[in-house]
């Protein structure tokens, strides 16, 4: 075994002989980082949080920039680069070998809560294939990660996995002192952004703004903005089992789980993490009252979640405004006529026969499921009135 490295699900094998030259960098090719460089001997911050120390949670790695990224490289040079030869035979159909592989960029995307994320590019017989590499480095990342790329395995492989990216290997990296990294390779999706509520300087209100890798972030306009929610409201309903009631959750749009791509003709939105997908109700019975009843929970929960936000992705929870309401019913509406075709009619009955003291209960029944201390709790309670009767008048539209 070569040191230290352990891959799993699969055997070690030996290293095939390639020319293949590793780059580093961080989050562009201006920021070069150096073998054995001053940053490559710095610490590592391990999560969103980067005042968090190891002595915070005893469990936790003390890594450094260059361990972080030798340990992606040993991940991807295993078995003779087969995790790479295969997501490129995936994604093109054509094989590949490892002694085709000219050049691999590993660039650092971001410090996320659960995992660090590089961006791969392959430079292959002239060509450039593109993936990221999750690596879970603190425990919570640790504890989710290969649960993930078993749902995102299963998932993307459904009739709606197109919104969620393709996984092609997992593995797990053991470093000198039996520090472990758990890693997995996935699709990249080119030309997506992460986005977040920000204030705009111009008239210093809440809009989306899109955090383009190469270029000045820009704010999306009101009617982009409602196709977003619209979409997201899609993806997620599209996911929701109606009869077992599991679905996609806990998502967090401060966490930047949606990813959004823009342009003058057209706006993309894709899911990028499945930490958990279960069921949030449990009945013995799944008569058709229970379906509808649990279908408007989840809705009810996913218009309150939607509006949740961090300002500009890491300041104070912020609360999104009555576009994110209307785009998340129509997105709603959107999924279940597609994923219920002929329950469609019972289902719109019964919305518009939703009372605002029901959807007034919901709503304070999703507000009581969030732990006491979420950060974002004050803020829902603080609009969970104002919402309910915004959900019901927009739902009351819809439903007609």
């Amino acid at each position: 075994m070569h040191s230290g490295v352990k891959i799993v699900p699969y055997e070690r094998m030996p290293v095939v002989s390639t020319s293949v030259v590793f780059r580093y960098f961080l989050s562009s090719a201006s920021e070069v980082v150096e073998e054995n460089g001053s940053l490559w001997r710095c610490t590592f911050p391990l999560a969103l949080n980067l005042q968090k120390t190891v002595e915070d949670d005893p469990a936790e790695l003390v890594l450094t920039y260059g361990d972080y990224f030798k340990t992606v490289r040993l991940f991807l040079e295993n078995r003779g680069f087969s995790v790479v030869t295969s997501a490129i035979f995936e994604t093109t159909q054509q094989p590949c070998m490892a002694q085709d592989i000219n050049t691999i960029d590993i660039f650092l995307v971001k410090h996320g809560q659960f995992y660090h994320p590089s961006r791969v590019e392959v430079l292959l017989m002239g060509q450039v294939f593109t993936f990221v590499v999750n690596a879970a480095l603190s425990f919570s990342g640790k504890s989710c990660i290969k649960r993930e790329f078993d749902l995102l395995n299963r998932l993307s492989l459904t009739s709606s996995g197109a919104y969620l990216p393709r996984v092609y290997g997992y593995g797990e990296v053991i470093l000198p002192e039996r520090r472990e990294v758990k890693l997995f390779l996935g699709q990249w999706f080119d030309n997506f952004h992460e986005f977040h509520i920000s204030v705009d300087p111009m008239d210093q209100q809440y809009k989306i703004r899109v955090w383009h890798s190469c270029t000045a972030p820009g704010f999306l306009t009101h009617g982009e903005t409602l196709e977003m929610y619209r979409q997201i409201a899609m993806i997620l309903t599209n996911y929701y089992d109606v009869e077992s009631f599991e679905q996609v959750f806990p998502w967090h749009h401060a966490a930047g789980d949606f990813i959004v791509s823009s342009s003058d003709d057209s706006l993309r939105i894709r899911l990028i993490t499945v930490r958990q997908y279960g069921a949030l109700l449990e009945t013995p019975d799944k008569d058709e009252n229970t379906i509808l009843e649990a279908m408007l929970f989840f809705l009810v929960n996913l218009s309150i979640r939607t509006r949740l936000d961090r300002l500009d992705g890491v300041g104070e929870v912020v609360w999104a405004g009555l576009s994110a309401v209307e785009g998340t019913i129509l997105g709603f509406m959107d999924g279940l006529a597609v994923k219920v075709p002929r329950r469609d009619l019972q289902f719109r009955e019964f919305f518009a026969s939703v009372s605002l003291l029901e959807l007034r209960e919901i709503c304070e029944a999703v507000a009581d499921s969030y732990h006491p201390l979420a950060p974002e709790l004050p803020v829902v309670r603080e609009r969970l009135a104002e919402h309910a009767d915004e959900v019901f008048a927009w739902l009351k539209a819809f439903s007609a």
